[in-house]
């Protein structure tokens, strides 16, 4: 059975009649019946009532009907749809948080370029709410930003969501653990992205709500930096998980937290009340499709 067959079993069913369908699809009528016995033959079910009148329809038949109708509709708002998408043009400015683009890896971006090669394709990254600035005042069309989002002013959906970390070394009491409860942080010194990022305020916010007030020590705008100070021996780097996969974790390990906080989201964002134009209503889907595709584990895609 393929769409070919079901069409032309569609065109039957209209026309009530071998002949007039085989006229409608352009082929014979010997034709026709044999795709329609072929059809019977592998469902191993009647379809129509042959009677001197023409054709009528089964049980079977009219179920057949109603689910092949559906099928069709379908397949050719599927076929449309990517036939007006590559015919899109336009231009796209995206602002992206710094990481994202670190996370879901570059590819993306270039694969999108060159997919979609009559779209003017360009992004910056900027810090969290720079990045959410550029959007908010007009200098990006959308953004990849990273949770939460105030909701007043964008329109967004969470794609992607990755699992903070504590990195420390193997010798610190807390490196036996399988999962690092946040009061386990109360007495520790803390090194962290700045106030410039929202893991900084999510953090913050989740020691807050257990009733403590986090010791940061540092705060850079650079999470390696976090991370070679970690190293040294200064205190506990609040990290992420993908930020720590090509780590050589010799003398050093990364510890989950136990809870769903802080969280590291990713959202693809526009400002609110803007329509948004046929390329970034393209480059959305695009992402969300990459992100399903390419980083199931991560894939998150609830509107929000």
């Amino acid at each position: 059975m393929n769409t070919k067959d079901l069409k032309s079993f569609l065109q039957v069913c209209h026309d009530g009649s071998l002949t007039k369908a085989a006229k409608s699809l352009y082929i014979t009528p010997q034709g026709l019946s044999k795709i329609i016995i072929n059809l019977e033959e592998e469902l191993n079910i009647p379809l129509f009532y042959r009677t001197a009148n023409g054709l009528t329809l089964t049980e079977h038949g009219e179920l057949l009907m109603r689910r092949a109708k559906h099928i069709i509709s379908e397949l050719e708002e599927i076929e449309n749809y990517y036939t007006n998408y590559n015919n899109i043009s336009g231009q796209i400015s995206l602002a992206s948080a710094y990481g994202v683009i670190a996370a879901f890896s570059p590819k993306f971006l270039f694969e999108f370029k060159q997919k979609f090669s009559n779209i003017n394709f360009k992004w910056w990254e900027y810090s969290d709410f720079k990045a959410e600035a550029a959007i908010w005042n007009g200098d990006a069309d959308c953004g990849l930003i990273k949770g939460p989002v105030n909701d007043e002013k964008f329109d967004s959906v969470t794609i992607a969501s990755y699992e903070p970390m504590v990195l420390m070394h193997k010798e610190h009491r807390l490196s036996t653990k399988s999962k690092v409860n946040i009061n386990d942080l109360k007495d520790e010194k803390i090194i962290l992205e700045s106030r410039e990022f929202k893991i900084y305020h999510n953090f913050k916010s989740a020691c807050t709500k257990a009733g403590f007030s986090p010791t940061i020590i540092f705060e850079t705008t650079e999470l390696s930096l976090a991370h070679k100070l970690c190293q040294q021996g200064l205190g506990l780097a609040i990290t992420v998980d993908f930020a720590v996969e090509d780590m050589p974790m010799t003398d050093y390990i990364a510890v989950p937290f136990s809870t769903s906080e802080p969280k590291w989201e990713v959202c693809f964002v526009t400002k609110k009340h803007i329509r948004k134009t046929p390329p970034v209503k393209l480059f959305e889907d695009y992402i969300k499709e990459y992100v399903k595709n390419n980083i199931e584990k991560h894939y998150v895609n609830q509107p929000r």
